[in-house]
């Protein structure tokens, strides 16, 4: 753009000086006297004062761009200074493993604290990071931070047989590395196996050794996939902790408390409600045999014959006595009379 505003900037001078030019040839071919010549000449200059006015414009304008691209340069200037530093902070052979064990920590720091074992000593090693599982073993994680130059060689090559030497060497490289890792199993501390997170990018181009590391006792794991592959472990190795015996005890519990809430449901629902229409009827039953009751007691009383009268008794003593015709008439006659 600089390059752009001076050639503007030329051309408009180159154009001012040749209307300047072809005013004067103009004025000299009319044959006007000088002073005339003069005085028409600087009316024709007065008209080009706003394209001196322009020129100026586009000077300021110029020098505005100036100040930007140098300060513009200086940013990029700085920024690539910070850019070497970063790389050689993460790429030096004697920062780049701690570099990638803080990236480590920023994933592994997502976990619950529970899970999480830190300088875990195996023996007289010690790795950094380890997965405490439901057995109580630890799962060894380490971090390989490997074959830096190799990665940036194959990022700017374009050419494919050169793309495939690099990619066979970066294996080596990774392989190499991540087989340190089988040095912190220990069968009475940790699981079988160890884990090796890499960078993302060395992971995609390493695909070929997943198999010879597996055989190892090694898994190889990126820093996106590395939270993810350890719930699936944790989640695995509970499973595996629970022994038949446990299944069925935790089926079987399970069975028992849907019968139990069956239960409370039933006690709760039609239950409830038959005790109270069985209450209910008791109830009704009751006041039913209460007029019942009370209906054959008035019935009862009703039928009961009426005592006799004291001087009815002495007269049918008296009879008994005189004989038995005599009591015969006098019974009649009693009878007789309660009729």
């Amino acid at each position: 753009m600089d390059t752009l505003l001076l050639g503007l900037l030329a051309l408009l001078a180159i154009l001012l000086v040749g209307v300047v030019i072809l005013l004067v040839v103009q004025l000299r071919s009319t044959g006007v006297s000088h002073e005339q010549q003069t005085a028409a000449l600087e009316s024709r200059l007065t008209q080009l004062v706003p394209v001196d006015q322009a020129v100026q414009e586009i000077r300021l304008r110029l020098a505005e761009l100036q100040a930007q691209a140098r300060a513009r340069q200086e940013l990029e200037r700085r920024t690539s200074d910070s850019i070497r530093r970063l790389e050689a902070v993460i790429a030096g052979t004697q920062t780049k493993g701690a570099a990638g064990e803080n990236i480590l920590e920023l994933v592994f720091a997502q976990l619950p604290p529970e899970w999480q074992v830190r300088d875990f000593r195996v023996g007289n090693k010690t790795v950094e990071f380890g997965l405490l599982l439901p057995d109580g073993l630890v799962l060894p994680i380490d971090s390989k931070w490997a074959a830096t130059p190799l990665l940036e060689q194959f990022a700017v090559s374009e050419d494919s047989t050169e793309q495939q030497r690099l990619k066979n060497q970066l294996e080596a490289a990774v392989l190499s590395r991540a087989r340190e890792v089988r040095k912190y199993l220990d069968p009475n501390w940790t699981v079988n196996f160890g884990v090796a997170v890499v960078p993302d990018a060395a992971y995609d181009l390493c695909a070929g050794i997943q198999a010879k590391l597996f055989q190892t006792n090694v898994v190889l794991i990126s820093y996106s996939l590395f939270v993810p592959y350890l719930l699936l472990v944790f989640q695995t190795m509970l499973k595996a902790s629970r022994g038949p015996d446990t299944e069925k005890l935790v089926v079987a519990v399970q069975a028992a408390q849907a019968s139990i809430q069956g239960l409370q449901t039933e006690l709760e629902g039609r239950f409830a409600r038959a005790l109270t229409m069985l209450t209910n009827a008791r109830t009704d039953m009751s006041m039913q045999l209460s007029k019942a009751a009370s209906s054959l007691t008035s019935l009862q009383v009703s039928a009961t014959p009426p005592t006799p009268a004291p001087a009815l008794e002495e007269a049918r003593q008296a009879l008994s006595e005189e004989g038995p015709q005599t009591r015969r008439a006098t019974e009649s006659v009693a009878d007789s009379s309660q009729l």
